[in-house]
């Protein structure tokens, strides 16, 4: 008997992107490979291992475009060439944000199909898919997040000005037409449901699959913190860098390693590192955007990773990683941050967000650590974070959900 067929349309494909396109990569090769015939639609040209099994990949230069107004203009006129991939579905699997207008197209050209959205932010709310903390949605969300994250007055003013095709995004347009939407932690579904409370006979919550990484060998280089979000606003690089500051200016013996994430860091951003280690004998290394195995290798030096976000991040993949390697976070109390940490030592560190002062605390608490106790606490972490994203849970839960009436 033939596998039911499901096609994935996805704006990008690991190793391109962040944690949504990591968490759709392992879904695919551990879990849907197994039970369906796929086919990934994306537009990254060099996929991580393609093929696999059951698995095509179909590589779609529409989906490189660099704006989300361009996205959706390219897949207006191009209905007829994505609509011969939908026909021959029996699941239509959106777990991309900028994606989520083919909800609206999969049921137009085939209304037997079953469409799977996964959210892995706010696109469906807010332009910039990012709510920041504390505040209400809203233009002055979206000029910030724009402005602050792509260090860009032009993207700052198109946001402003292509902010209503967000509506094409909304629950009454796209969402509407999806049988199940998965989100990834509970924090996120409250929002959710706080806006659009409809979603909640649709809605299913399953954590993200762990990612591939082993406890580490930890051999920390006193004392030095990881910092993996580059210069992004939403990240609170801001935060780190006040943080960094307070604790260098009173004498305490910290360094910090700065990583690129996907935008890297400004030329602004640059300058200022650049005069803080003058001020500070070198206290701060960037190392810039690097291949995700190096910057697993940089957690097993490190006393511990920060994550000193200020939106609402539904399920962040760093903080994942870091328990995983059995490296301490310490993160902001938001988002679904609080769910990923309960119970361990990790959630005795959390920290009001935006409040610099409150991470320079938690930073040099964890500084004066001994690395038997760093060890110690890493295996505890590692323990903890294995047993709250178990595979076979997520993958009964993800199966449910894909499931053919």
């Amino acid at each position: 008997m033939p596998k039911p067929r499901i096609v994935i349309f996805t704006r990008f494909f690991w190793p391109e992107g962040g944690g949504a396109e990591l968490a759709t990569y392992i879904i695919v090769r551990d879990i849907l490979s197994k039970r369906f015939d796929v086919t990934v639609v994306s537009g990254t040209e060099n996929p991580k291992t393609i093929p696999m099994q059951n698995v095509r990949y179909v590589h779609n230069t529409l989906f490189k475009a660099s704006t989300k107004p361009e996205l959706l203009l390219k897949m207006l006129l191009h209905q007829q060439a994505i609509g011969k991939l939908i026909r021959s579905a029996d699941i239509v699997y959106i777990p991309s944000n900028a994606m989520l207008p083919l909800a609206i197209l999969s049921k137009k050209v085939n209304p037997r199909v079953k469409v799977v959205v996964h959210l892995h932010d706010y696109q469906p709310l807010t332009y910039s898919a990012a709510i920041l903390y504390s505040m209400e949605l809203g233009l002055r969300t979206d000029l910030l997040a724009e402005r602050y994250d792509h260090d860009s007055i032009l993207r700052t003013v198109l946001a402003g000005i292509f902010r209503p095709i967000n509506v094409v995004y909304r629950l009454a347009l796209a969402l509407d037409y999806a049988d199940k939407i998965v989100f990834v932690s509970k924090r996120q579904l409250e929002i959710y449901l706080k806006h659009v409370p409809s979603v909640r006979t649709k809605a299913v919550v399953v954590y993200n699959p762990l990612p591939p990484v082993n406890a580490l060998d930890k051999d920390p280089e006193e004392p030095l913190f990881l910092y993996t979000g580059g210069g992004r606003y939403t990240k609170g690089f801001h935060v780190l860098l006040q943080s960094a500051i307070q604790l260098l200016k009173c004498g305490k013996n910290v360094r910090f390693v700065f990583t690129g994430g996907a935008k890297g860091f400004s030329k602004q951003h640059l300058r200022i590192i650049d005069k803080l280690n003058k001020a500070f004998t070198h206290s701060f290394k960037v190392l810039g955007r690097i291949p995700y195995e190096e910057v697993l290798k940089l957690y097993s030096k490190s006393y511990a990773v920060l994550v000193p976000s200020v939106w609402e991040e539904p399920l962040p993949y760093v903080i994942v990683e870091a328990m995983a390697t059995g490296t301490i976070p310490i993160a902001s109390r938001i988002g679904g941050i609080p769910e990923i940490v309960e119970g361990t030592y990790a959630e005795k560190l959390l920290f009001e967000p935006w409040n610099y002062l409150e991470l320079a605390d938690r930073i040099e608490r964890v500084a004066t650590l001994s690395k038997r106790e760093l060890l110690d606490i890493g295996i505890s972490l590692r323990e903890a974070i294995v047993k709250k994203l178990d595979h076979t849970k997520i993958e009964k839960s993800l199966k449910k959900a894909f499931i053919i009436h």
